[in-house]
């Protein structure tokens, strides 16, 4: 799916054979398919595919970005965020973000293509229109495993700088109103504030918020659970209860910028 799966290269010079023998360690088989991520001895570099889905028909809408870490190897090679994982069960961020009215769609069961597609065309009920965007380009099952196949040196110099920047260039270029977060350690990187344990706070009916740090217009970002949390009898409910005290708050806080703006001079 072209209009989601997007390919990048990153040249590696003296460090090649050494970032190559650690990704054979940590991505394994992920490595045997080519087309996923192939590295160029001739080059001394690395392509690979990663994801990124910004709805191609605009909405009236307000836009908000849902912020992941990286890709995961397995779902760039189905094609679209969240898919079923290698055993084929379903992504519970699907359930959870219907239960709690951030996207609702006309029917029943989708392909993977059926659902990338109404995701591009933003064909479905909810108060907004939403990127789904993965900090982070190159796709590995866990985020740390991004510096352990690099190592520090190039991801400090390489890796982290493109990704503060492509983050908030997109922010400006797509007007993004609000950003939500599954990881903590995303949130850390590009808020103003700093946190440490957070999942009591949330299912205490806490909403983490802060601000994008060092961009204009006061964007918000918020932190929810994890993807794949499910560490509690009723798990499913404070998810779903957290998304929609955030997706409220992000309600309220655009029909109050919305507000301001009206007002005459």
């Amino acid at each position: 799916m072209r209009d989601i799966n997007f390919q990048r290269t990153y040249f590696l010079g003296e460090e090649f054979d050494n970032i190559r023998k650690k990704a054979d360690q940590i991505l394994g088989s992920y490595l045997s398919d080519s087309s996923l991520i192939s590295f160029n001895d001739q080059e001394s570099s690395v392509t690979f595919f990663s994801e990124r889905l910004i709805p191609v028909s605009s909405t009236s809408r307000p836009r908000v970005l849902l912020l992941f870490s990286n890709p995961h190897p397995h779902s760039v090679k189905q094609g679209m965020f969240l898919s079923p994982n290698t055993k084929g069960r379903k992504n519970l961020f699907w359930s959870v973000m219907e239960d709690s009215s951030w996207i609702t769609f006309k029917e029943g069961n989708h392909s993977l293509k059926q659902l990338a597609n109404k995701c591009l065309k933003a064909d479905y009920q909810g108060p907004f229109e939403l990127v789904f965007y993965c900090y982070y380009a190159f796709p590995t099952c866990y985020p740390e495993e991004i510096s352990k196949i690099f190592g520090k040196e190039y991801f400090e110099k390489v890796i982290e700088p493109e990704a503060k920047d492509e983050f908030k260039n997109t922010i400006r270029e797509l007007s993004i109103k609000a950003v939500v977060t599954f990881n903590k350690g995303i949130f850390n990187l590009v808020s103003e504030d700093y946190i440490e344990r957070y999942i009591d706070n949330l299912k205490k009916g806490e909403v983490i918020k802060s601000k994008i740090n060092s961009i204009e217009n006061n964007i918000s970002i918020l932190l929810t659970f994890p993807t794949g949390w499910r560490y509690h009898k009723q798990y499913m409910q404070l998810r779903k209860n957290n998304l929609e005290a955030i997706r409220e708050k992000i309600g309220r806080e655009i029909n109050r910028k919305d507000d301001i703006v009206a007002l005459p001079k």
